[in-house]
C-alpha cells in the first residue's frame, strides 16, 4: 500500500515538473518573440515590397529610425506590419547591412573580364552566369569583399574587387515640401475617368485606387515618367505623367539628355497576346515566347538601372495603337518590339532580322543587329525596312526584331529555351549600352 502511495506521489511530482517546464519554455518563447517582433530601420531609405522578392512591386518606403513589426521570415525576407497597419516585405540584408541601400539606385560597373556572378558570397557557391567588362549592374550593398547585385531580377553576388561603384545615385526630381511656405504647392489633375494610381512608378506596379476625371492631388516628385502624389487619405501613390496635367505655374525642369542606360526609359513590347496568338510552333504559340523573352529583357535592363515599361506583362490582348501610345506618351528613349516569325512553307529560312521604319531608327537598328550577328546563336538576316504599325506610328526611336522562325525545325527547338532567350536579353542590354554612349 505504501509503495503504491509513493508511486502516485512520484507521478504527481513528475507531472507538476513537466507542466512547470512547459510554462517556463512558453514564457521564454514569448519573451524571445517579443524581442524579435520589432525591427528598427538603420538605412536611410528601404523599399517595402508586396511580396518576398525583388520582382515584387514597391508599395512604399520606410526611412531611417522607423520601427516596423516583424510577422514572419521567408527566403531572407521579413514580412512586416508598418505603422499604418499595411503589410509588406523588407529584404533582411537591407536591415542587417546598411553600407549601400537599394533605394540609392547606385550602379556598379564590372571591371574584370568574364566575371562570375554567384548565388552566395563565397567562391564555392553556384555560378549563375558571367558578365563582361563594362557591364552595369544595380548594387544592393557590400560586405566582406563581396557586392550584392540585382541580376535578371534576382539577388546575386560579385567579388567587390571586380566591380566599381558609381558613387553618384541616379537623380530623382523633387520639389519643396508642402511645409515650406516659400514655395507654392503644385498639383496634378487627371484628364479622364478611370485613371489608375499605382504603388510604384511603373505600369506593372499594383493599382492602389482608380480616380475620376478632374480630380487633383498634391505633387511630390518626379520619377522617370511618373509623378509621386499624395492621395486624399494621406497615402502616396504614382500616376503616369501622360494621363494628368501638372499645375502650369511651376513645371518641373526638363529631363536631361540621356547619357547612359541607367537614365533611360525603355519600352519592351511582347508581340501578340490574349486572343491574338501569333505564329504557331509544334507545341507553343508566338505570344508565349515573346512574353518570356520580354520579361528576361526587362529584368536585364532593370539590373542596369533602366526604367523599363512592358506593353504587356501577362497573356492579355493589347492593340497595336495602345502599344505605340504607351511609347509616345512615356516619351520613351527606345521602343523594341519582340516577335518570332513564320513563313508560308516550313524550313524556308532561319535566323533573326531587325526592322526599322523611320530614318531616325536606323542607328538603333544597326547597333542591335550588329550584336545579333556577332553574338547571336541563330543566323542573322540583316537590317531591313519594315512597314509595321508599332514602328511606323511611333514618334520615339523604335525597332521590331524577329528572333527566329517558328516553322523552322532548327529555330523552334532553340528559341523556346531559357538559354536562348537569356542570350537575347544580354544582346539587347549590350546594344543599348552602346546606343547611349554620349
Amino acid at each position: 500500500m505504501e509503495n503504491k502511495l509513493t508511486l502516485k506521489k512520484i507521478k504527481k511530482m513528475v507531472s507538476l515538473l513537466i507542466i512547470t517546464l512547459f510554462i517556463g519554455l512558453t514564457a521564454f518563447a514569448t519573451v524571445v518573440l517579443a524581442n524579435q517582433g520589432t525591427i528598427k530601420v538603420d538605412a536611410s531609405v528601404v523599399n517595402v515590397r508586396t511580396g518576398p522578392g525583388l520582382s515584387y512591386d514597391i508599395m512604399t518606403q520606410v526611412t531611417g529610425g522607423e520601427k516596423v513589426t516583424m510577422l514572419t521570415e521567408e527566403n531572407e525576407w521579413y514580412k512586416v506590419r508598418l505603422s499604418n497597419d499595411q503589410i509588406g516585405w523588407i529584404a533582411s540584408w537591407l536591415i542587417e547591412n546598411t553600407e549601400v541601400s537599394a533605394a540609392t539606385n547606385k550602379i556598379g560597373i564590372v571591371t574584370g573580364e568574364e566575371v562570375n556572378i554567384r548565388s552566395e558570397s563565397n567562391l564555392d557557391s553556384e555560378i549563375l552566369g558571367k558578365v563582361a567588362n563594362g557591364t552595369e549592374l544595380t548594387v544592393l550593398f557590400q560586405q566582406e569583399g563581396w557586392t550584392q547585385i540585382q541580376y535578371y531580377g534576382q539577388v546575386a553576388w560579385i567579388s567587390s574587387d571586380l566591380i566599381k561603384i558609381n558613387e553618384t545615385p541616379l537623380a530623382t526630381t523633387t520639389v519643396a515640401s508642402a511645409e515650406d511656405n516659400s514655395a507654392p504647392i503644385q498639383t496634378v489633375t487627371t484628364r479622364s475617368s478611370g485613371t489608375n494610381i499605382r504603388s510604384g512608378p511603373s505600369v506593372e506596379s499594383t493599382v492602389v485606387t482608380t480616380v475620376d476625371k478632374g480630380e487633383s492631388f498634391t505633387y511630390l516628385s518626379t520619377e522617370g515618367d511618373w509623378y509621386k502624389i499624395t492621395l486624399a487619405d494621406g497615402q502616396t501613390g504614382y500616376v503616369a505623367n501622360w494621363v494628368v496635367d501638372l499645375s502650369a505655374d511651376q513645371q518641373p525642369a526638363p529631363t536631361a539628355n540621356v547619357t547612359s542606360l541607367a537614365e533611360a526609359t525603355i519600352v519592351i513590347d511582347a508581340g501578340h497576346g490574349g486572343n491574338d496568338p501569333g505564329a504557331l510552333a509544334n507545341t507553343f504559340y508566338e505570344k508565349e515566347v515573346t512574353l518570356d523573352t520580354a520579361q528576361l529583357v526587362a529584368n536585364r535592363l532593370r539590373d542596369a538601372g533602366a526604367n523599363v515599361i512592358l506593353t504587356r506583362s501577362d497573356d492579355t490582348f493589347v492593340s497595336l495603337d495602345e502599344r505605340t501610345v504607351i511609347s509616345n506618351q512615356a516619351n520613351a528613349d527606345v521602343f523594341i518590339s519582340l516577335h518570332y516569325d513564320s513563313t508560308e512553307h516550313a524550313n524556308e529560312i532561319s535566323g533573326t532580322t531587325t526592322y526599322y521604319y523611320h530614318d531616325k531608327d536606323m542607328p538603333l537598328a544597326e547597333i542591335v543587329n550588329g550584336n545579333l550577328k556577332q553574338n547571336g546563336i541563330l543566323p542573322n538576316n540583316g537590317v531591313r525596312f519594315g512597314d509595321f504599325y508599332v514602328t511606323r506610328e511611333n514618334t520615339q526611336p523604335a525597332i521590331l526584331i524577329e528572333l527566329g522562325y517558328l516553322n523552322s525545325d532548327v529555330d523552334q527547338i532553340t528559341v523556346n529555351t531559357s538559354s536562348y532567350q537569356t542570350s537575347i536579353a544580354e544582346i539587347i542590354y549590350q546594344s543599348l549600352n552602346q546606343y547611349f554612349i554620349p
